[in-house]
């Protein structure tokens, strides 16, 4: 587990660096409006591509790590329902552009395209994860990120816009899908049987049916949905209240902030095949390291979340005219405000996983859903009077809210350690 959130974390690092530095780029080139409008772009087609996801790379992931091969039947079905996910985004992208010129209609076009594209090299990348080959994980994403940052700034040093960036999105994290999701193919995980177990195995190699799928990922996809709806809505409220300036204002301090999510992501790639693992084993030891496993994860993600924010607390005044220019430093106290819900969120990461682990993902998104609401309502109420130090407020509130609620529900509650993998095998792993 260390090598592998090592690994993970050194490739989150170097992608992270990769597309700040393009989103500083395009903010000095493009000037507030085109970046802000890019922005807005990434917020919509990120908000819009998690309906083609609806959690079930995250279920892929849990029931490998725990019935290894046997879970092959439910990846294959996974994959064949995301396809038939993508269509109904595709659909709300090319509505949703509308009321644009048309040269950025077509860039917000492109880069919702590209975040639905991303969405399937993601779903490449569980696979690997439940594996526990978090370093072909890491590899992946990286090389997606890095050709995507490469295009995107070749295209802006050339004169291009917003279309041209959108191009670049698209191109590249689409190559880097198409090419991970032909290597698992060919590696046969999306087969419709098995086809590796004997016939007395007791293992059931049938795909199971799309109902079925949908009836364990809709209620950890409704949480991730309104996660990420959650992490964009404040884009949507300051554009529409106050503009794309205000957009730009709140948005370069979350580009600060947001890539220090690498570390609870790192740990977290690790951790949570093996947690899954150990919390479904027939044996009370490894049951036992599970909840070591648990506790620790949450305390180092505690002391990481309280360094981050005490370090943007005290670099914010400095760092965002650095990095940004005088026009943006308006963003300072939001910078502040934003790294202080680093300490819960980074808590709320992991706990979040663990109630994925024990089966309660049900709890996960009516939380997630109170979140949505308490943030979209205090934000709307107050960026009229405060501007787009509002959202970051009410971020803070609402992941403090989180934290309370499910740490009530792990020590009042008990998860399902006993249950099956959504495809119909059993607890041991294979």
């Amino acid at each position: 587990m260390g090598g592998n959130a090592l690994a993970k974390l050194g490739s989150e690092l170097v992608g992270r660096v990769a597309t700040f530095g393009l989103s500083l780029l395009i903010a000095n080139r493009l000037g507030e409006q085109a970046f802000g409008a890019y922005s807005y772009g990434l917020a919509l087609g990120f908000v819009l591509a998690q309906i083609a996801d609806l959690g079930l790379q995250v279920l892929a992931a849990r029931d490998i790590a725990i019935a290894g091969r046997a879970a092959q039947p439910l990846v294959a079905g996974a994959l064949r329902l995301k396809l038939w996910l993508a269509l109904p985004v595709v659909a709300l992208l090319v509505l949703l552009r509308n009321g644009r010129a048309p040269t950025e209609q077509a860039g917000l076009l492109l880069l919702g395209l590209a975040m639905l594209a991303q969405t399937f090299l993601e779903f490449a990348a569980y696979i690997y994860r439940g594996q526990q080959r978090v370093i072909r994980e890491a590899w992946l994403l990286t090389a997606a990120r890095l050709l995507t940052a490469f295009l995107a700034a070749a295209a802006l040093l050339a004169g291009g816009g917003l279309l041209e960036v959108g191009w670049a999105y698209l191109v590249a994290i689409s190559a880097v899908a198409v090419w991970a999701l032909r290597r698992l193919d060919g590696a046969g995980w999306f087969q419709r049987t098995a086809g590796i177990l004997p016939a007395n195995s007791g293992q059931d190699t049938r795909s199971p049916g799309y109902s079925a799928m949908l009836r364990q990922a809709l209620p950890l996809g409704i949480a991730i949905f309104l996660s990420i709806a959650y992490t964009r809505v404040a884009v949507f409220l300051l554009e529409f209240r106050l503009g794309a300036v205000a957009v730009a204002q709140f948005s370069a301090a979350q580009r600060l902030v947001e890539p220090a999510q690498i570390v609870p992501a790192a740990l977290l790639a690790a951790v949570f095949p093996a947690f899954s693992q150990a919390m479904h084993s027939v044996r009370a030891g490894e049951r036992r390291q599970a909840h070591r496993l648990a506790l620790g994860s949450s305390l180092l993600l505690a002391l990481a979340g309280a360094g981050v924010a005490l370090f943007f607390w005290f670099a914010a005044p400095w760092l965002i005219p650095t990095l940004y220019g005088e026009p943006f430093v308006e963003s300072v106290p939001v910078l502040r405000l934003l790294g202080l819900s680093a300490l819960p969120a980074f808590i709320n990461y992991n706990l979040t996983h663990i109630l994925i682990a024990r089966g309660q993902q049900l709890y996960s998104s009516l939380f997630v859903g109170l979140m949505l609401a308490i943030h979209s309502a205090l934000s709307w109420v107050f960026i009229p009077i405060l501007g787009a130090v509002a959202p970051a407020i009410s971020v803070t509130f609402a992941e403090l809210l989180l934290l309370l609620c499910c740490t009530a529900t792990l020590f009042l509650t008990r998860g399902s350690e006993s249950r099956t993998a959504v495809s119909g095998t059993s607890n041991q792993p294979v």
